[in-house]
């Protein structure tokens, strides 16, 4: 870090008196870089701009322009070099707008070379603090520029300060900006079983000092370039600035992670949005159920479900919405099911049980359960969602495709005959029977 010495000082020595000006180089210029001389603040000022020194030991009272003028032309330009102000000069107003003017140091005349010496280690110790913090400052800002992550400094209410290095976020928060309205216009709550995501909520202040130290995964907006969605990693952090109690908010980019996540639940066969299964397990496990019923002589059945006119609830809520009534209905179905039946999504707003030893009556009473459940349950959308529900049981000699296409056409024909109805497939009959 910087250390100033004497031997380091380039020094503005601006006094009208000659013989104490030159009386004070000569004992200043073996110990000091270089000392610049000036008889009034006009000519001071005008070395100051040109040398930039970093102390100034100035008189007050002197012709052309006296030292006060000068001091406030170098502050207000933005100069912060050490000032000394060398004076016998005793109006007491003077010294209170040399104060306001960040004078440094006085010393009263007369004075010897001793007290200027003394001042000027003072000065030393001064400069050497301020190229510390100095260095400090842009190593901390050098450091927060380079790494992944972006910081938000906030009070509960307003944005207090915000690095976005690698512009990870949509958009950049300015200084003083209201934090609420800020955070959910760019995100949601994603849910950790799968891509479900819940608002923000109104009351952000009360809400990060009941999650301080807690890790959320947040949901913005897609990437236009590649289409992949953008997950941050959010961790709230209480801490205390000068007394204050603020929150540091740090955002770190784990979309790529979020992506191989997302890979491998599907790999797994789970669905990525409502976390039950997705339709490549659907088709491994009819296919294992179905081979178990034929070898042991046991009954299997196959309940498909659609939500009715669902196109209405992303056309007039948003997509948004649609999720939110999709993971809500996973969870209700799968609730509503045993422990060895297995809950699919087989696409879109269709989904499938699978219900290994269950005979028609069981599997029948199962589907009238699960449609009246999802028409009694309020879903945060304003509105009542109801199911169309098709029953098949596998025949002998059947395929899983075979018993697919039935429950589909049983599905169909719930859809025609009117909506929020359990359609019964017949066994040895593709055309299906209302019930």
């Amino acid at each position: 870090m910087t250390q100033h010495g004497l031997p380091n000082l380039k020094i503005l020595l601006v006094e009208d008196d000659a013989a104490s000006r030159l009386g004070l180089a000569l004992a200043l210029e073996s110990k000091v870089a270089q000392v610049l001389e000036a008889d009034n603040g006009g000519a001071g000022l005008e070395l100051y701009r040109r040398h930039d020194p970093e102390v100034i030991i100035t008189d007050l009272r002197m012709p052309c322009m006296d030292g006060l003028s000068m001091i406030r032309s170098v502050r207000e330009s933005g100069g912060d070099p050490f000032i000394i102000v060398a004076s016998g000069f005793g109006k007491e107003e003077c010294y209170l707008d040399a104060i306001e003017l960040g004078v440094n140091l006085f010393i009263k005349k007369p004075y010897c070379a001793t007290d200027i010496l003394r001042g000027l280690g003072r000065a030393c110790a001064e400069l050497t603090r301020r190229g510390q913090g100095a260095t400090r400052r842009a190593l901390s800002d050098g450091l927060l520029a380079h790494v992944p992550n972006c910081h938000l400094l906030t009070d509960g209410k307003a944005v207090l300060y915000f690095n976005d290095p690698q512009a990870i976020l949509p958009r950049k928060a300015a200084e003083g900006q209201e934090l609420g309205p800020f955070l959910r216009a760019n995100f949601t709550l994603a849910l950790r079983h799968g891509m479900a995501r819940s608002s923000l909520p109104h009351g952000i202040g009360a809400w990060l000092a009941r999650h301080a130290g807690r890790e959320f995964i947040l949901a913005g907006e897609d990437r236009p370039e590649t289409g992949s969605p953008v997950r941050l990693l959010l961790r709230v952090d209480a801490i205390s600035l000068s007394g204050q109690g603020n929150h540091l908010l740090t955002f770190t980019d784990i979309s790529h992670i979020e992506c191989e996540r997302e890979h491998f639940l599907q790999l797994a066969g789970r669905d990525f949005l409502t976390g039950v299964c997705n339709r490549q397990a659907f088709e491994s496990e009819l296919a294992r159920e179905s081979g178990r019923a034929v070898r042991y002589g046991s009954e299997l059945c196959l309940v498909m479900l659609d939500i009715d006119d669902f196109k209405q609830v992303n056309d007039s809520l948003g997509h948004q919405a649609g999720d939110d009534v999709l993971v809500s209905l996973a969870r209700l179905m799968s609730e509503g099911v045993r422990a060895t039946d297995v809950v699919c999504r087989y696409g879109g707003e269709e989904f499938m049980v699978i219900m290994p030893q269950t005979g028609l009556a069981g599997s029948l009473a199962c589907a009238r359960k699960l449609g009246e459940a999802i028409s009694r349950h309020d879903f945060g959308i304003g509105r009542r969602l109801t199911v169309s529900l098709g029953v098949a049981r596998l025949g002998a000699g059947e395929t899983c495709q075979d018993i697919i296409r039935r429950v589909d056409t049983a599905l169909y024909e719930a859809k025609k005959t009117g909506k929020n109805t359990v359609v019964l497939a017949q066994d040895a009959d593709l055309s299906p029977a209302r019930t």
